[in-house]
């Protein structure tokens, strides 16, 4: 119960405020009749109803219609019509209240009501249909009735009303949504205030002599009204001008008793069209007016938060012509780079970076003005004290809305010193884990990991090459390992192979030659461009650096370390692979260890590839 009896009262007192204010324009309309009981030249009944069922809330209409319609009934009887008079003109606006509000749109504010789809279905259901069909209705009715007087025509009825709902509906609407009464609360009352008595003092001497015909000076008052003011003004302003207008032309002033006017009612009309041609001046100017306002307030609202996110963002906001140099640069360069945004307007932006990383940052910034919209640049920067940063920036491309044009360039730029330093270490050790993975821990030429994808790779290439060149494999074995690792132990035995694959790698002198450490105490070789003959004389120079070295071996015959070589050498355009090769190498070192080993022999494929060629 306490929470409906609020809605109770609200929806009775808009019933009872629809009653009343249905009464007041009812005896404002019968009191403009020119002579008695002839059709008043303009009807308020219908756009004070209309209005209010337009701005009220969907259950309080029916009630706000019931209300209006016994207000506009009741004040007919009271001023002295029949009751069959009464009821007739009451069930007519009745009628085009109805018809009215099946077309108006539902709206909370006046200038809700100008936009273009409103505004057209109100002016063709409102003014136009509700009026025809509430006239009808009244002729119908009416030419039933024996009254002593001039009875309503269409013509007459379509006019009265029609000018009335057009006229003022939004006047109406600005006051029933609290639009009037707001003006006297905004900080541009005092404006608002001026202009309104601008208006009325200009309307006052145009109506209130009747010597000269200065009709339209009262127009440039009401224009100015609304390039500078809300719709709610400019729409008081319009009522204010047509009711000081009205009242000295009924009294026998103005432009409109210099013209030659057959009666009042006729003036009258003149008056009305008069107001409608400058309604139809001073909406439309004011929707622009409105419209415009908006765009600029989201504008200055939009700049608002762009500052603020700007002054507040951990990155450098920039902004800067399409030729690069800086027109906007946020406060947060002071702390990161060290300069005022007031020294860098102006200045060529890549002129901030190394001179090594100038050309590439202004290559980024002219290809936005090419057809590309976005890019990215990683710069070094220069603080004043000397400091380098490396900042990332990203540039975007602005394009004006209405032209479609390029217009602008701005840019987010971001310290990424501690990521680049990162990098920069991550690099090193992606460096240093591939050379783990691809070289022999013990000895530190490659392993057979790696001999096997450089040989894959290289046989690949030489295949495809118009005229491949040779290929040599090498396979070397220490004689008699074993035994000499059973003499001195692990540790003097690791300390031979790493002597051993010292002295290979210094004989290897090609710098594409692959050294690498095939298994155990097998090293194996990859030569490029080398054939049979070349190879065989690598590999007896290797054989002969390691016996020169001189190292004791009490195990073996010749007393010394010794190393046994097998050669293959063959065109990868020929047929076979690496495997092929190094399998035909293998045997090769097989035979020199069976012939006593100390000794490099070839493979029978490298002969046989040499006596074909």
């Amino acid at each position: 119960m306490n929470v409906a009896s609020p809605r109770w009262i609200h929806n009775l007192r808009s019933m009872l405020l629809a009653s009343v204010a249905t009464s007041l324009a009812c005896m404002v309309s019968l009191a403009l009749k020119t002579m008695d009981d002839e059709i008043s030249p303009i009807w308020l009944v219908e756009a004070v109803l209309l209005a209010q069922m337009m701005v009220a809330r969907p259950q309080q209409r029916y009630g706000v219609l019931a209300a209006g319609v016994l207000g506009n009934f009741a004040t007919r009887l009271f001023v002295g019509s029949s009751l069959g008079v009464s009821l007739s003109y009451s069930f007519a606006d009745f009628v085009g209240v109805v018809s009215a509000a099946g077309f108006a749109p539902h709206i909370s504010t006046a200038a809700e009501l100008i936009r273009p789809k409103p505004l057209m279905r109100f002016l063709v259901g409102c003014v136009l249909f509700s009026t025809i069909a509430s006239g009808l209705v009244a002729v119908t009715l009416l030419g039933e009735q024996d009254a002593g007087s001039r009875l309503p025509t269409t013509t007459t009825w379509f006019v009265s009303h029609a000018l009335g709902c057009a006229i003022f509906t939004p006047t109406a609407v600005a006051f029933w949504s609290g639009e009037l009464a707001k003006l006297s609360r905004t900080d541009q009352r005092g404006k608002n205030g001026v202009l309104l008595l601008l208006v009325c003092v200009v309307t006052t001497g145009v109506f209130g002599q009747n010597q000269f015909h200065l009709l339209y000076w009262a127009l440039p008052p009401i224009a100015l009204l609304a390039f500078q003011a809300e719709l709610a003004a400019v729409l008081l302003g319009l009522l204010l001008c047509l009711a000081i207008a009205m009242w000295f032309t009924m009294h026998g002033l103005g432009p409109f008793w210099i013209e030659p006017f057959g009666s009042t009612q006729g003036r009258i009309f003149g008056l009305q069209l008069y107001y409608m041609a400058a309604l139809a001046i001073a909406l439309p100017i004011s929707a622009s007016q409105a419209q415009r306002n908006r765009l600029i307030a989201r504008l200055r609202d939009g700049e608002r938060r762009y500052q603020v996110l700007a002054e507040n963002a951990t990155d450098i906001v920039v902004s800067m012509r399409l030729d690069g140099r800086l027109t906007y640069v946020s406060p947060r360069v002071t702390p990161v780079l060290g300069y005022a945004p007031r020294d860098l307007l102006g200045v060529y932006y890549p002129e901030l970076v190394l001179l090594d990383d100038h050309a590439a940052l202004a290559t980024a910034i002219a290809s936005l003005t090419g057809g590309v919209t976005e890019a990215s640049q990683d710069s070094r920067f220069r603080r004043p004290d000397d400091q380098v940063l490396w900042m990332k920036t990203s540039l975007r491309l602005i394009i004006d809305p209405f032209s479609g044009k390029p217009e602008a360039l701005m840019a987010t730029v971001r310290d990424i010193t501690e990521s680049k330093v990162v990098e920069q270490r991550l690099a090193v050790e992606r460096r240093e884990l591939q050379a783990l993975v691809f070289r022999d821990g013990l000895t530190g030429v490659f392993n057979r990991r790696h001999f096997d994808h450089e040989l894959e790779r290289q046989w690949r290439k030489e295949a495809r090459a118009v005229s491949p060149s040779h290929m040599a494999v090498i396979m070397i074995d220490i004689d008699a390992f074993k035994d000499y690792n059973d003499h001195y132990g692990h540790p003097g035995g690791d300390e031979c192979l790493r002597t051993i694959a010292q002295a290979i790698a210094s004989a290897a002198r090609h710098p594409t030659d692959v050294v690498a450490r095939y298994g155990g105490e097998e090293f194996a070789l990859i030569l490029r461009d080398a054939d049979q003959q070349g190879a065989l004389r690598v590999a007896e120079r290797i054989r002969a650096t390691v016996e020169n070295l001189r190292l004791p071996h009490p195990a073996s015959r010749t007393r010394i370390v010794t190393i046994s070589a097998g050669v293959a050498a063959q065109r990868p355009g020929d047929g076979g692979d690496g495997s092929g090769l190094v399998a035909a190498a293998d045997r090769a070192l097989y035979t020199a260890k069976q012939q006593g080993r100390n000794r490099t022999c070839p493979s029978e494929i490298g002969f046989a590839d040499q006596a074909a060629s």
